[in-house]
């Protein structure tokens, strides 16, 4: 009889010690799937932000090809050397308005 109770209490302790394992296991494995869950959030906000800036980045390239086509054209950069630099074409007199109140 008191094997019996010994090896139906070694059993118990050998139970309970697994169970012991099976929770540290456990939250071994909890705290490894939420690093993964944290830094997967962490790429796509990255991601996003990457996307964002290739789009605006996409934005101004088209912009900047609009702008280029616009300088082979005579006309626009004639209108910008008058606009941007007072400049006049030749046999024009500049004409300048002078605000007298303007200090």
């Amino acid at each position: 009889m008191a094997r019996k109770l010994k090896t139906s209490k070694g059993k118990k302790s050998m139970h309970a010690l697994f169970k012991v394992f099976l929770v540290v296991l456990l939250g071994f494995c909890l705290t490894a799937f939420i690093r993964q869950e944290i830094n997967i959030y962490q790429i796509k906000q990255e991601q996003i932000a990457t996307q964002k800036r290739l789009d605006a980045l996409k934005k101004q390239k088209a912009e900047l090809e609009a702008e280029r086509k616009r300088l082979d054209d005579p006309k626009y950069i004639e209108k910008l050397a008058r606009d941007d630099y007072n400049m006049v074409g030749p046999n024009e007199v500049p004409l300048f308005v002078v605000d007298k109140n303007k200090k």
